[in-house]
């Protein structure tokens, strides 16, 4: 019984530590100072790295696509999008299907546009089934 409550403890700290620093991340880009912004990325780069945090890669992923934060860099987006989606964020890979349907960051690649939407389509991801229907028509 020990040891498991030590195991809960170690878990709970570990994911306060990745959430600290995507909470740290949010706080800085949000906090209208650009002087933080680097802190933020690095905040973000970190929890990626070091982690694989997919909330963090998602918001890395959003910063590189909004011009707010700086000017638009739309291969670093669709690169921290992918990290998320192959950590299992349905939004990311959404985004990451679209990237390669348009060529966004990225070759264009229909087939592969295709394959991820059938995949969240099969999944149950509604909006992923609308979107294949538009990406098959055009």
């Amino acid at each position: 019984m020990k040891k498991l409550l030590l195991l809960i403890v170690a878990v709970v700290v570990l994911y306060a530590a990745i959430n600290h620093k995507f909470l740290m991340a949010m706080t800085y880009l949000h906090d209208n100072d650009v002087n933080n912004d680097a802190k933020a990325v690095t905040l973000l780069t970190e929890a990626i790295n070091n982690d694989s945090d997919r909330k963090s890669a998602f918001l890395l992923g959003y910063y590189y696509k909004t011009e707010k934060y700086n000017a638009i860099n739309m291969n670093s987006s669709h690169e921290n999008y992918l990290k998320a989606a192959n950590w299992g964020d349905e939004e990311a890979k959404m985004i990451v299907a679209w990237n390669f349907y348009k060529g966004k960051g990225c070759t264009k690649d229909i087939a592969q546009a295709k394959e991820m939407l059938t995949q969240l389509s099969i999944a149950g991801n509604a909006k992923a089934k609308e979107v294949l229907k538009f990406v098959i028509r055009n």
